[in-house]
């Protein structure tokens, strides 16, 4: 069977239907992918200009002043991003907190507990958790915290990394355990 040749009148609707994209690909605005019978294309500046929209919200809420954001790799915790009100509780600065784990600076009686937590959200039994524990900080003191945590997955539900808001409690008077 012999395919037969698109009419003039085809071929015509063919390229007034392709005209927009072919603008859009002239001005950088779309990369296309063509195929059979379909051209299917993404809208790049749009998608662009939505991810920087969301990194700079993302950026604006970590550095907030009054609590102290943390993120960190999984499964080692290793902080990857701090912001300056976390550097302030710890008294570390944020090259030093960088080399540091999540549960490196919680205090050693916490450990158990704490790991118990991030165990239920590395094992998919929860998305986030929230914890008050005791920090090491930097001279050796301790600090009273509050932890509100998240997980952060990946397409097969495998924790890639956790964010967290750390408030300080040192002032505060204890809840009583009844």
């Amino acid at each position: 069977m012999k395919k037969s040749r698109p009419t003039y009148r085809e071929l015509e609707a063919r390229l007034a239907a392709a005209e927009p994209i072919i603008e859009a690909l002239k001005h950088h605005e779309v990369d296309a992918i063509v195929g059979e019978e379909k051209i299917a294309f993404l809208l790049l500046r749009e998608v662009e200009e939505a991810l920087v929209n969301s990194d700079a919200g993302f950026r604006a809420m970590f550095e907030l002043p009054g609590v102290g954001m943390v993120q960190a790799d999984a499964p080692a915790f290793r902080f990857t991003k701090v912001n300056q009100k976390f550097c302030e509780m710890m008294g570390y600065s944020a090259e030093e907190l960088l080399a540091k784990t999540y549960l490196e600076l919680t205090h050693p009686q916490d450990r158990p507990r704490g790991m118990h937590e991030l165990a239920r959200v590395l094992r998919d039994k929860s998305d986030s958790w929230s914890i008050e524990k005791r920090c090491v900080r930097k001279d050796g003191s301790t600090i009273r915290v509050s932890v509100n945590g998240t997980a952060l997955r990946d397409d097969s539900r495998k924790v890639v990394r956790i964010l967290a808001m750390i408030s300080d409690l040192s002032n505060k008077p204890r809840l009583k355990k009844r």
